[in-house]
C-alpha cells in the first residue's frame, strides 16, 4: 500500500505531532508500506525539525511575504498563515498526479481552497484528535467562520474516519462513515525509565501550551504554589525559559532534550482543564511520553487506555479551587509515588505496535470497500491491491470490536 501521509505543521508549536510522525512512519515502513509525508508549513519554513531529513518527506510552503499591520494585530498574521497555506495546498495539489497515492491519510484541519477536491480525488482517511466543534470556540473569529463553513465538506470528501476516543466518534457518528476509534501510542524504546533518587526534592513535569486553555496551565501554576515542597518543570514553547520560587520554565525543548529531562522527573501532570471545551476523554501525547518514562500520572480526564491504578490519581474534571482535600490528595499521591515507575503492563497499553496495526488493517478495509464499491474509480484501476483482503492476523477481534459504522 503507498500511503500519503498529508498533515500541517510548523517548527514551534507541533512537536508533539512530529514525534509522532516520524514513529508511524518508522512502524508503516517496516510493515512493508510505500509511505510519503507531506507537510503543508503554516509560515514560510523550508524544513521542519525532525522530519525534514527523512526519506520521503516535503514540505511545501510559500514564499516569504508579509501583510500590513501583522506585528500590530494577532489576526492578521493568523490570516497571513492562512493564505501561505492554501498556497502551499496548490503547489501540492499539482504534484500529487505524479505521486499517485493508494490513500491520503489527513490530520483534520481548517477548510483550504481545493482541500475537499482533493481528498475526494483519492481514498482518503481523516484522523479526528478533539471535538471540533467545540475546540474552534477558542479561536479567531473569522478563523471560527472560515472553519465551520468548510467543515462539512471535508468530512464528506473523506471515505473513513480515525477517532482517538470513543466521545469524538460518537460525535462524528451522524455522518454515517465508515470509522475506527483509535488512541495515540508511543514507540516505547524512545523514551528512557526514570531514575530513581531518594535524595532529591519530588520532581514533577508538566509538558503543553499556554495559548491552549484546556491544558490548564494555570490551574499547573496555582497547584505548585500550594505545594511548595515541590519542584514543577513546565515545559512550553510560548513560555521563555525561567525559575522562580519552586516553578522552572524550561522553554521549548527538542526530543532529546525532552527525554533526558523526562529521566529525572517522579511524576507527570497531563491536561487539567479538559472540561474547559466540554470534553471528558483525551489521549495526549505528552502523557503517553510520560507513560513510556514510568511516571506516575496526575491526570483530569479519562484515558480509555488506563485503568484504575494506585499509580494514576484522577482529580475531578471540573472548575474546583484546589482546596485543602485534594491538595492533601495530590500531595500523598506524589510521596507515595515519587520512588516508583508505571506497571509495565500499563505502558504496554499504549505501545505503538498495537495501535499502528490496528489502523493499517482500517486502511486496507477502507481501500477495499472503494474497489467493491466502485469509488474513485480514477485510482482504482491504477492499483488492483485495493480489492485485496484484510489478512486474517489483522482482522482478529480486537480491530472488530473497534469498528463503528
Amino acid at each position: 500500500m503507498h500511503i500519503l501521509y498529508l498533515i500541517s505543521l510548523d517548527n514551534q508549536h507541533d512537536a508533539g505531532k512530529i514525534y509522532k510522525i516520524r514513529d508511524r512512519l518508522a512502524y508503516w515502513r517496516k510493515a512493508g508500506h510505500r509511505v510519503n509525508v507531506w507537510v503543508l508549513s503554516r509560515d514560510h519554513e523550508e524544513e521542519i525539525r525532525g522530519l525534514s531529513g527523512l526519506d520521503g518527506v516535503k514540505v511545501f510552503h510559500a514564499l516569504p511575504f508579509h501583510f500590513p499591520f501583522r506585528q500590530q494585530f494577532s489576526w492578521v498574521k493568523k490570516a497571513e498563515r492562512y493564505v501561505r497555506q492554501a498556497l502551499a495546498l496548490h503547489h501540492l495539489t499539482e504534484e500529487i498526479a505524479s505521486l499517485n497515492p493508494d490513500l491520503i491519510y489527513y490530520h483534520q484541519h481548517i477548510w483550504l481552497p481545493g482541500l475537499a477536491g482533493l481528498l475526494k480525488r483519492y481514498p482518503s482517511v481523516m484522523e479526528v484528535n478533539v471535538i471540533d466543534t467545540e475546540e474552534v470556540k477558542f479561536t479567531p473569529l473569522v478563523r471560527r467562520w472560515i472553519y465551520r463553513a468548510g467543515r462539512k465538506s471535508l468530512i464528506r470528501a473523506v471515505d473513513g474516519l480515525v477517532c482517538v476516543t470513543p466521545e469524538i466518534t460518537a460525535r462524528f457518528e451522524k455522518y454515517h462513515k465508515l470509522s475506527c476509534t483509535i488512541s495515540n501510542g508511543i514507540d516505547l524504546q524512545r523514551i528512557p525509565l526514570k531514575k530513581i533518587d531518594p535524595c532529591k526534592k519530588a520532581h514533577l513535569i508538566f509538558v503543553g501550551s499556554s495559548d491552549i486553555p484546556s491544558q490548564g496551565i494555570d490551574l499547573v501554576m496555582a497547584l505548585a504554589k500550594k505545594l511548595p515542597q515541590f519542584v514543577f518543570h513546565v515545559v512550553c514553547p510560548d513560555l521563555p525559559p525561567g525559575h522562580q520560587q519552586n516553578i522552572i520554565s524550561h522553554g521549548a525543548l527538542n526530543d532529546i532534550q525532552l527525554a533526558n529531562l523526562y529521566a529525572k522527573m517522579d511524576i507527570g501532570i497531563g491536561t487539567l482543564a479538559l472540561y474547559r471545551k466540554h470534553m471528558h476523554q483525551a489521549c495526549p501525547l505528552k502523557v503517553r511520553e510520560y507513560i513510556a518514562a514510568g511516571l506516575p500520572l496526575i491526570l483530569a480526564y479519562e484515558d480509555c487506555d488506563l485503568p484504575v491504578d494506585p499509580h494514576i490519581l484522577q482529580i475531578p474534571n471540573k472548575p474546583f479551587s484546589l482546596d485543602d482535600a485534594w491538595i492533601s490528595k495530590i500531595e500523598n499521591f506524589v510521596e507515595a509515588n515519587r520512588m516508583k515507575r508505571l506497571p509495565e503492563s500499563i505502558r504496554q497499553r499504549v505501545a505503538l505496535e498495537r495501535k499502528e496495526t490496528i489502523r493499517l488493517a482500517f486502511f486496507e478495509k477502507i481501500l477495499h470497500r472503494c474497489r467493491t464499491k466502485g469509488l474513485h474509480p480514477a485510482t482504482s484501476s491504477a492499483h488492483p491491491a485495493f480489492g485485496e483482503a484484510i489478512p486474517e492476523s489483522t482482522a482478529a477481534s480486537s480491530f472488530a470490536d473497534q469498528m463503528l459504522f
